[in-house]
């Protein structure tokens, strides 16, 4: 099969972020099993093919532009037009709608798949408290929206973000099929994992890591440390990210401002390669991954095939992947006396964490990234063999849905 993912996001033109991530493992493992694959992303520099474990991707330069979306969305469209082969599926989030313009006019026989990631309107509301009311916004939404309703199949990680976008945008909720994300870490990079840092060994420590942002919940965890460190003199705290602002001063500096008698105990890393967050990963005690909500975190899935118990967040796709009081802890998003509490719980009995810790890692095995990826082919194989656009792509696909 001939399948091409657009993703503006790649780790290796060093991007960031979970779109990066996802499409860099599914591209992996497909073309592992002999398919052909293309990965169309952007590059800084200019125009460039490579070949990366059996993927070819296709770097396109970021150009200066008065209407950016479009343009992207036309350049996508245009190396669509130019592959040796036309492609039977494309695949592209509806994040800043990158195949807008390829779903206006895509040729025959070919099966645009819209994978939900989360939409500019909620991760601009998450950030800043508002939605979008401006022309820019308006018009992100409705290219994102259009995208959406003009593919094929539509596809989400989770049953949470399928039930927020149908009602945003109106879509029947029987278009969109749940096919969860893979994981692969632990198997992947245990074997070229760097050392531990030297400040870190010998130290018991919870980790954060992703992006220091507000919809990531960060300031939250910031306002619940005291008490847990006040509580576990021994207890340090890791946070691994690039920073965001918050409130008008970088969040580390929040969190900094609000543990400080506890300053020796907090330890700041940038994002990470994988390599070096393993070890990191694999030291700590525990994930605390609070949201105010969220798709399905790679984080979650990487902390859990690591066999570390992540306390996070209800109400969104974490419910999805985390057995409250088995693999992990919820908590309602933005209760700082709640997150507390948890964390608490969780250090005080070594016993239950350690239990915690092996059905984390059983918990993982529910989103082998094999498993997945086979049940998302399924799901390309019945898009092709259906041959009519836009009906109903429901697809019961149990192996993916734990």
């Amino acid at each position: 099969m001939n399948i091409c993912l657009i993703s503006r996001e790649y780790p290796t033109e060093d991007h960031t972020g979970g779109i990066a991530t996802y499409t860099e493992k599914t591209a992996r493992t497909l073309a592992s099993w002999g398919h052909t694959v293309h990965v169309v992303t952007e590059s800084g520099r200019d125009w460039a093919t490579r070949i990366e474990d059996g993927v070819t991707v296709i770097s396109v330069p970021a150009l200066p532009s008065r209407v950016p979306l479009i343009d992207r969305s036309r350049a996508v469209a245009r190396v669509l037009a130019r592959l040796p082969q036309t492609a039977d599926i494309v695949q592209a989030c509806e994040y800043r709608a990158e195949a807008f313009w390829y779903a206006l006019k895509k040729p025959a026989g070919t099966r645009l798949v819209t994978r939900l990631a989360t939409p500019s309107s909620l991760v601009e509301q998450l950030n800043t408290h508002e939605t979008g009311h401006g022309l820019r916004a308006h018009v992100v939404d409705r290219l994102e929206r259009l995208q959406t309703q003009r593919s094929d199949g539509i596809i989400s990680p989770t049953k949470a973000l399928a039930d927020l976008v149908c009602e945003r945008w109106r879509i029947a909720p029987e278009r969109v099929t749940v096919i969860r994300t893979g994981v692969d870490f632990a198997r992947r990079y245990g074997s070229e994992a760097a050392d531990l840092p030297a400040e870190l060994r010998g130290r018991e420590y919870l980790i954060y890591f992703g992006r220091l942002e507000e919809r990531k919940g960060v300031h939250v965890l910031a306002q619940a440390l005291p008490r847990v460190l006040a509580a576990f003199p021994q207890l340090h705290m890791v946070f691994a990210g690039s920073v965001q602002q918050y409130q008008g001063r970088s969040l580390r500096a929040y969190i900094k401002e609000r543990n400080e008698g506890y300053q020796n105990r907090l330890h700041f890393y940038p994002r990470l390669a994988h390599e070096q967050l393993y070890p990191l990963l694999e030291g700590a005690l525990a994930a605390v991954l609070p949201s105010l909500w969220e798709n399905l975190a790679n984080t979650c899935l990487e902390a859990l095939d690591m066999g570390k118990p992540v306390v996070a967040t209800t109400g969104c796709g974490f419910s999805e992947a985390i057995e409250d009081g088995r693999s992990g802890m919820l908590v309602p998003p933005a209760n700082v006396p709640a997150l507390e509490n948890a964390l608490l719980v969780l250090l005080s009995d070594r016993g239950k964490l350690q239990s915690m810790s092996q059905e984390a890692k059983a918990r993982a095995e529910h989103f082998k990234l094999d498993v997945v990826t086979r049940g998302l082919l399924d799901f390309y194989e019945m898009l092709r063999a259906r041959g009519t656009t836009h009906r109903p792509s429901h697809l019961p696909l149990a192996s993916t849905t734990p």
